[in-house]
């Protein structure tokens, strides 16, 4: 897939980033240049099917390096650099991690990997500029000068292990093969014409982030620009003027929220590119549910919203809607190289050639996902007469009732959070009723005081409450001081959700 992309695209930029306020860039030419050049460093320091993690935040040089080791008999193995030390030495350690490639930022790593971590062979700067005392990329190209390009991997070589995760549990190394990854992206049926714009908002080393923006994206001859925080991403937006982007929900909720805020005084069109710059046409979620609420809203604005579907497990998109083939509510139809069935449960299973060959060392896990040839999603769902795929919940989360009525959380939290009060919010069962735990948007809430929060967020609650049979209805509202602890990919962390000193 690289080569074909090196060269049909060679002259086209392929990479965008900032560097303070000058916007710097890279043709596929010179990424196949650099790439090739770390593949012979590797070659030339002996690694070969070996696991080579990679640290850091979205950067030319991560996916340099990210792109270098899958495109051998290597296996990637991206890790969250926003995890605690241990937690990442940890991994190191599970993955059977021999070389490092990391960002100067997180360079306070280095001796406690030494220290941790024996197996560890290598750890390179995701830097080309030398640095003392550290081995950087540059020493790495260096040493390849004079090596013969290796071998091209092999399609059932495992080529990257992505760690879920672990909002519910012990985090899982799925490991997906040179084959899995192929056909994810041959089946997503989006083509858009090279030279369109994509900017890169998500965590790098999240599966749909690499998916979807930087694999896909290749794949199509994009140009992928680099978000550098979070913070920055509408004036980032102004500066890339993005056609194409991948969203996870809380995001559109949060931008939604700030073009409400602006008024209505302003015109549609001007807000829509003062908001997301000149030329926004796609914009791809996934990761949560998204009430067409917000699909609706948008579309006012001409910007077109399409969901979808898909987990690591599965390399990671399993349906989607498109262009021409779209269902407001729904998460797509599956894609053509996976199959989808919804168990007696109500639970979502998918087989296909995108799905994992398993979590790396951790048989008992392997076999409870794959059961009768199956991967069990852990999510509940439907399927229209249409093939449209609907999701209503996670299993895991149901809430079971003395009185065998079982409650989805999800769908209470989605209704709910449509109102400008509520910031984030988290359904629980507790003894036997259901408790509504809200942290208040705090801009929506500025000037308030915490009497009249609570007495509006219980006016939302009784609302809800009168259209709902006595089972549905939220018995306890709990307000928080503090947001809910997230995932790198914005997604509430259910397991933490009681550790917080409530407010009300």
């Amino acid at each position: 897939m690289w080569s074909r992309c090196a060269r049909e695209y060679s002259a086209l930029p392929a990479v965008r980033w900032l560097v303070k306020k000058d916007v710097q860039e890279r043709t596929y030419g010179e990424l196949c240049a650099v790439t090739d050049s770390i593949k012979k460093g590797l070659a030339a320091e002996g690694f070969s099917k070996a696991h080579i993690a990679l640290i850091g935040t979205s950067s030319v040089e991560w996916i340099e390096a990210y792109m270098a080791v899958v495109t051998t008999n290597n296996a990637a193995v991206p890790l969250d650099c926003g995890l605690p030390a241990h937690d990442i030495i940890e991994l190191i350690q599970r993955a059977d991690i021999e070389g490092v490639f990391i960002d100067a930022k997180f360079s306070a790593l280095i001796e406690s990997i030494k220290a941790n971590c024996p197996k560890v062979r290598k750890i390179w700067l995701l830097s080309e500029e030398k640095c003392e005392n550290t081995e950087t990329i540059a020493d790495l190209t260096e040493a390849g000068a004079d090596t013969d390009m290796p071998l091209p991997p092999e399609e059932n070589d495992i080529c990257m292990i992505v760690y879920t995760s672990g909002t519910t549990g012990k985090s899982k190394g799925v490991m997906l093969t040179q084959s899995n990854l192929y056909s994810n992206i041959e089946a997503i049926l989006f083509h858009i014409p090279p030279g369109r714009v994509f900017m890169s908002v998500l965590p790098v080393h999240h599966a749909f982030c690499l998916v979807m923006d930087w694999l896909n994206g290749f794949w199509m001859g994009g140009i992928i620009c680099i978000n550098d925080s979070f913070m920055h991403m509408v004036r980032n937006m102004s500066i890339f003027n993005p056609h194409v982007m991948l969203m996870v929900p809380m995001m559109l909720e949060t931008i939604y929220k700030r073009m409400k805020a602006l008024g209505d005084n302003v015109p549609p069109e001007m807000l829509r590119k003062q908001i997301f710059g000149q030329k926004p046409e796609h914009i791809f979620t996934g990761g949560a549910h998204l009430e067409p609420f917000y699909i609706e809203e948008f579309a006012k604005y001409g910007i077109k919203i399409f969901e979808g579907y898909g987990m690591s497990e599965c390399s990671p998109v399993i349906s989607s809607n498109r262009p021409h083939d779209c269902k407001p509510g729904s998460i797509g139809r599956p894609l053509p190289n996976v199959e989808v069935k919804i168990a007696d449960d109500g639970e979502i299973l998918v087989r296909g050639t995108s799905v994992m060959q398993g979590y790396y060392k951790m048989e008992n896990e392997t076999d409870e996902a794959m059961r009768g040839g199956w991967l069990h999603t852990g999510d509940k769902g439907y399927m229209d007469e249409d093939g449209f795929l609907f999701i209503n919940g996670r299993v895991k989360n149901l809430i079971i009732l003395s009185n065998g009525e079982n409650i989805s959380p999800e769908e209470i939290e989605n209704k709910l959070a449509l109102n400008d009060l509520i910031g984030e919010i988290v359904v629980t069962g507790d003894e036997n009723l259901l408790t509504a735990r809200i942290y208040p948007d705090q801009e929506t809430a500025q000037g308030m005081t915490d009497e009249e929060i609570h007495t509006s967020l219980q006016k939302i609650l009784d609302d809800y409450n009168h259209d709902q049979p006595t089972y549905k209805q939220l018995s306890r509202l709990v307000i928080r001081k503090n947001p809910f602890a997230k995932s790198s990919t914005r997604k509430i962390l259910r397991s933490e959700v009681m550790k917080d000193v409530p407010l009300v």
